[in-house]
C-alpha cells in the first residue's frame, strides 16, 4: 500500500471543499493509502484552518472532528531529518516527513514542492495525480 504525506493545503482543502480533495481524502480514511504526518504539519494545518478567512466555509466543531478523524488514521513520525530543500520551511517539514516516514508520495498543492516532481525516489505529485494513481492500484 501507497505510504503518502499529505501538505497542509491539501488537507484545509479537503475540509472545506468538495471534489478531488475531499475524494483523496476518503480514500485515505477508507485506508486505500497509509497517511503518514508529522505533528508539525498538522499543528500547521489546525493554524491555517482557523485563519478568519475560512470561518465561512467551516465551524471549529468540524475542525476539531476533521482533527480526530486524521489522528485516527495517520502514522505520526517525528522527522529526523533537517534537510532545506525549498525556501520556505513548512515545506521543508513536508519533505522531511516524507522522507522519514519513508513515504511514496508527497501530496501537494504548492508549486514549490509540485515544481520538484520527485526528491529523493519520492514522487511529489498534485491532489488529481494521487487520485488516479490510487484508484488504479484498486
Amino acid at each position: 500500500m501507497l505510504r503518502v504525506v499529505l501538505d497542509t493545503n491539501v488537507l484545509v482543502s479537503g475540509l472545506i471543499m468538495l471534489g478531488k480533495p475531499r475524494e483523496l481524502l476518503s480514500m485515505v480514511a477508507r485506508r486505500e493509502a497509509n497517511l503518514v504526518l508529522s505533528r508539525e504539519i498538522l499543528n500547521e494545518f489546525m493554524k491555517v484552518a482557523k485563519r478568519k478567512k475560512f470561518t465561512g466555509y467551516v465551524a471549529e466543531d468540524q475542525i476539531e472532528r476533521f482533527i480526530e478523524n486524521i489522528e485516527r488514521i495517520a502514522e505520526f513520525i517525528e522527522p529526523e531529518s533537517h534537510l532545506e530543500v525549498v525556501d520556505d520551511p513548512k515545506d521543508d517539514i513536508v519533505i522531511n516527513t516524507a522522507i522519514d516516514g519513508r513515504a511514496d508520495l508527497i501530496i501537494s498543492g504548492d508549486h514549490h514542492l509540485l515544481s520538484l516532481k520527485e526528491f529523493r525516489g519520492i514522487k511529489i505529485v498534485s491532489v488529481e495525480e494521487a487520485v488516479r494513481k490510487l484508484k488504479k492500484r484498486r
